[in-house]
C-alpha cells in the first residue's frame, strides 16, 4: 500500500476540515500577509495566529520493520491541532478520525494560562 505524500496529507487534512465545516484559523505572517493556519514544518518567526491552527511536521517519525525481503519504513506524522480562540477541538478531531483510519495516538493537552487547548494525533498516511 502506498503512503500519502506530505503534500497529499496536507491537502487531505484541509479538504476534510472544509467538508466538516471546521474553519481554519488565520496566520498573519511577518510583513502582514495572511494565510490559512495549516502549516507544514516550522511557522516563520514573528507569525501570529487566530482560530484553529493545524501543524504538520516536515519530517515524519518512522517505524522500521524487518521483513524477509529487507526493511520496510512506515512514516508517521504527529499532527497538532491548536485552538487559539477557545473553541472546542472535538469537531476537528472527529473530521480527522473519519479521514484517516490509521491514527495510532491521541494526546490531549488541556488549556492552561500559558497554552491553548491542543490535541496531537499521530497519523500514518
Amino acid at each position: 500500500m502506498r503512503q500519502l505524500t506530505l503534500q497529499e496529507l496536507r491537502d487531505t487534512l484541509e479538504g476534510t476540515l472544509t467538508r466538516w465545516g471546521v474553519p481554519l484559523g488565520t496566520y498573519t505572517l511577518p510583513g502582514g500577509a495572511q494565510a490559512p493556519a495549516l502549516w507544514v514544518g516550522d511557522v516563520p518567526e514573528g507569525t501570529t495566529v487566530t482560530g484553529l491552527e493545524v501543524l504538520i511536521p516536515a519530517t515524519p517519525e518512522q517505524d522500521v520493520i524487518q521483513v524477509m525481503a529487507g526493511v520496510i519504513t512506515i512514516d508517521r506524522y504527529p499532527v497538532r491541532l491548536v485552538s487559539h480562540d477557545g473553541q472546542p477541538i472535538k469537531t476537528a478531531l472527529n473530521a480527522v478520525y473519519h479521514a484517516f483510519k490509521t491514527i495510532t495516538d491521541v494526546n490531549a493537552l488541556p488549556a492552561t494560562s500559558d497554552y491553548p487547548e491542543q490535541v496531537v494525533v499521530t497519523i500514518t498516511p
